[in-house]
């Protein structure tokens, strides 16, 4: 399988604190790959050695095949980036950082450019400083499907844009991906995109891999059910049974969560002979609460053990 990133053992420290520990992590290539977390995570780390912004303190991480650790600039120009917070010049119009980006990337393309500033209607004109957030985020879309990149990485770049502005965001992601074959490698909060387009995901938490697989694999390896009891049925046979993760009693009904085989888990509510048993759609983000959960992180008692940079 072609890797378009991959880390080994990568580790970095700021001020004497871990915020990456010993990071393996491998992202196939003509892939969206998305990266969730908790606020403290190392998302935000990971995605700034990628982009060169910051350097490992120890181990490897590669890009297209290369290590981010090269000094030539030629490593960058096939990869796309896209800070939650864009990175443009203030006093700068749209069309001057297109021409700027034009002489720094030997594979611009200016096709592309104009269709998708036709596709956005940016004020070509318009200097930077003086654009919306959504807009902002934009014209960095643009550069970065403009110079041709075969990996492009996303650091939370939806974050507060409105409905319509984030749809047209990641239709243009998705059809880079189908039509194009580049690898997107996206850090989000927005589980509901992810769960829509992604193909793999991974998982960071105290800068630790949670879990990395892919989208199909980790919705397959969880099941919800709808089970309600007859009265004579003592709730512990069911709480009790292996592979449960979580229920969720409103009277007679349970909300049970089962982690393993859909039908084997099926089968073992059946024998205590439920008046309704169905299953219900488990989403993506269901399932990080509750491996979030089970690592003692939830909303109602905030995140445990020493916090990291994001």
């Amino acid at each position: 399988m072609e890797l378009a990133l991959q880390t080994r053992n990568l580790d970095k420290f700021y001020d004497g604190q871990k915020a990456l520990n010993n990071l393996c992590l491998s992202v196939p290539a003509a892939t969206i790959f998305g990266l969730i977390g908790p606020n403290g995570a190392g998302k935000s780390t990971l995605m700034k050695i990628l982009a060169g912004i910051s350097r490992p303190s120890s181990g490897e991480a590669f890009i297209l095949g290369r290590s981010v650790r090269e000094k030539s600039g030629s490593i960058r120009e096939r990869v796309g980036y896209v800070p939650d917070v864009p990175v443009l010049y203030p006093s700068f119009t749209v069309a001057e950082m297109y021409n700027l980006a034009s002489r720094l990337y030997p594979h611009w393309d200016w096709e592309r450019c104009r269709e998708l500033q036709r596709q956005y209607d940016l004020p070509y004109g318009q200097r930077i400083r003086n654009l919306s957030r959504g807009q902002a985020v934009q014209v960095s879309l643009v550069l970065a499907l403009s110079i041709r990149p075969r990996l492009i990485l996303l650091d939370e770049p939806t974050a507060g844009l409105d409905p319509v502005v984030r749809r047209a965001f990641m239709q243009s992601i998705i059809e880079e991906v189908a039509e194009r074959q580049t690898t997107i490698f996206y850090s989000t909060h927005n589980l509901n995109d992810l769960e829509q387009s992604a193909d793999y995901i991974a998982s960071l938490w105290q800068g630790n891999l949670l879990f990395s697989s892919s989208l199909d694999q980790l919705k397959e390896s969880m099941h919800k059910f709808r089970v309600m009891l007859a009265d004579d049925m003592p709730e512990q046979r069911l709480t009790d049974l292996p592979g449960v993760m979580e229920s969720q009693p409103k009277g007679r009904v349970y909300t049970i969560i089962f982690q393993g085989d859909l039908n084997h888990n099926y089968q073992k509510v059946q024998e205590l002979k439920p008046l309704l048993l169905e299953e219900v759609d488990l989403s993506l983000e269901d399932i990080f609460l509750i491996l979030m959960k089970e690592r003692g992180y939830s909303y109602e008692h905030g995140k445990s053990g020493p916090g990291t940079a994001d």
